[in-house]
């Protein structure tokens, strides 16, 4: 063998590329679209969609849940390649890549007590007047609510179950959350007659694939081209019709 041949085959070896196929998906549970159970079995549009890349690009997938910050954390650090879910904001596109199309769709809203359900919201901030508003703590809620914030003081649920509990509990009024999380968690709590939706809704936010900054770059490139012919082909429509997941 020549030197310059031996030379090729060693930088093969040892090249990240050898390395690539091994990835690691991550996130926090998200109703039908990132969900596992005990056994470590995960399912969700996330999932199907993720395995039907991976399987067309040769990789192994594997899927954690984690506390959303360290599930982020991971990804920002390159510890797992891929975080589940997250909206697209200025803030996390500095510390991740995402997808060049979102994949699902969710409608923002504020949850009331049933007793409450003619509570005065026209879509105009100013109409809670005194009333209380709690958001979850590390989400965002869109461009018409989030410069909103500093204005209405809100108060920091530490979890969407948290959240409805402080509702149920009159220590808040109103709880900014979104319909797909909420829709479940509230049947799982028994109070779909206890809590209601209030309308107009807050706003749309689309939910992305994000990849790790550092050395993800050729693999969200592909999972791109690939998430692409999902789409067209419809079978995209098909997972998200199974899991009961709006889509963009």
């Amino acid at each position: 063998m020549s030197i310059s041949r031996f030379a090729f085959c060693i930088c093969l070896v040892f090249s990240p590329l050898a390395m690539a196929g091994q990835i690691l998906a991550v996130g926090t549970e998200f109703a039908h679209v990132f969900e596992c159970n005990s056994d470590g079995g995960c399912n969700g549009l996330a999932v199907d969609i993720l395995r039907a890349l991976a399987k067309q690009n040769g990789d192994t997938i594997s899927f954690q849940i984690y506390p959303w910050s360290r599930a982020q954390s991971m990804v920002e650090n390159s510890q797992a390649q891929i975080l589940i879910g997250p909206y697209k904001t200025a803030e996390r596109e500095t510390k991740f890549s995402f997808a060049q199309k979102p994949f699902y769709q969710d409608v923002m809203a504020f949850y009331v007590r049933q007793e409450a359900k003619s509570a005065a919201w026209d879509g105009n901030y100013a109409s809670f007047g005194e009333g209380k508003v709690a958001v979850i703590n590390g989400w965002v809620y869109g461009p018409k609510f989030e410069p909103m914030r500093t204005s209405m003081k809100p108060t920091l649920a530490n979890s969407l179950e948290n959240g409805l509990n402080m509702l149920v509990a009159k220590r808040i009024d109103y709880l900014a959350t979104n319909l797909r999380n909420s829709d479940a968690l509230v049947a799982k709590m028994g109070l779909a007659r206890k809590v209601t939706i209030l309308q107009p809704y807050i706003d749309k936010q689309e939910g992305y694939l994000a990849y790790c900054k550092t050395s993800c770059d050729l693999l969200r490139t592909r999972y791109d081209e690939l998430f692409e012919q999902l789409r067209t082909s419809n079978a995209l429509q098909e997972m998200a019709q199974r899991h009961e997941v709006r889509l963009p």
